[in-house]
């Protein structure tokens, strides 16, 4: 990691990138270096949700290659970047099938079983291409890396709809932490991202009541808001926007760092049950009207309350 200047940059900060570095920054490469071979030769953690592992095999949070190119295991993937527009949209695929449903992990994501076995499809329905995720007694994500600065892409935009709701699923309790369709953001803190780095997420819960705000009992590091609970609005494509900086700021209570990737999730297995959810393309975007500020009336938000397990 320390060997390349793009990696030295975006860590060690912009000054990083001469090197070797001038004597007074030696003894802190020094420890970053000491630092990352200390995790290199750590035995391997659980497997968890902290933060999965990059396209690639790179280090999740890295700002795009020069040619704005990751090496992804199945194929070349594009790095979501600005449009015309402004915005940043992080899309289910990559590469349209040739055929809709198409079985497995979309094109631009990688898939990350953490019991049982997952069933994915992209699909069309509704008029919308989209991911369909499938759980019978799983757990499993999709992830892709997303770099962006939320000072300066605060809001996302998503639609997603649930089919099939995990019965007694309440992320409040470890016992019953099953969610049929979630959306994270991960903020990755190296040189330890499955311990250190932080996961905001946005869940549709069976029994957790809107608006409530739960620290994971998977830990610490995960807290997520319930933008929608129980069965009313089950099959129905159903619009949310969330300002990300906010709601990261009120649930953590400090600014947030670089965002590194998304991921999308269904489980059931806490349940041992069946969950099912479609999920569309998210959009990161500025708050609408001249020169929008995070702090504009927009954007604003009151503190989330705090629940948990």
């Amino acid at each position: 990691m320390l060997a390349s200047p793009r990696y030295r940059s975006f860590y060690l900060g912009p000054d990083a990138r001469v090197w070797p570095p001038p004597p007074a920054a030696r003894a802190l490469t020094s420890r970053a270096a000491r630092a990352a071979r200390a995790v290199a030769s750590a035995p391997p953690l659980p497997q968890t949700f902290g933060l999965p592992l990059p396209i690639g095999g790179e280090p999740a949070g890295l700002p795009p290659a020069p040619a704005e190119m990751a090496v992804a295991r199945r194929g070349r993937v594009r790095v979501p970047e600005p449009d015309a527009d402004g915005r940043i949209r992080v899309p289910v695929t990559d590469v349209l099938p040739l055929r809709l449903p198409s079985s497995g992990p979309p094109a631009g994501w990688d898939l990350q079983e953490f019991a049982g076995h997952a069933s994915v499809q992209v699909v069309h329905d509704e008029g919308r291409v989209a991911v369909d995720l499938q759980s019978d007694r799983a757990s499993f994500a999709l992830h892709r890396d997303v770099v962006l600065d939320l000072k300066r892409y605060p809001m996302l935009r998503w639609s997603w709809k649930a089919v099939r709701l995990p019965p007694g699923g309440d992320a409040r309790s470890r016992a019953t932490d099953d969610e049929v369709a979630q959306v994270y953001v991960v903020f990755p803190r190296w040189p330890s991202p499955r311990q250190n780095s932080e996961v905001l997420g946005y869940i549709w819960d069976t029994r957790a009541p809107v608006g409530s705000a739960v620290t994971s009992p998977q830990g610490e590091n995960i807290r997520s808001i319930v933008v929608e609970s129980g069965a009313q609005r089950l099959g129905v494509w159903i619009q949310e926007e969330r300002n990300v900086y906010r709601d990261y700021v009120a649930l953590f209570g400090r600014e947030p760092g670089p965002v590194g990737k998304v991921a999308i999730m269904t489980d059931s297995n806490d349940t041992q049950s069946q969950s099912e959810a479609l999920v569309d393309d998210l959009i990161f975007f500025r708050p609408p009207g001249r020169n929008a500020r995070i702090g504009s009336n927009y954007a604003t938000m009151p503190p989330m309350p705090r629940s948990g397990s």
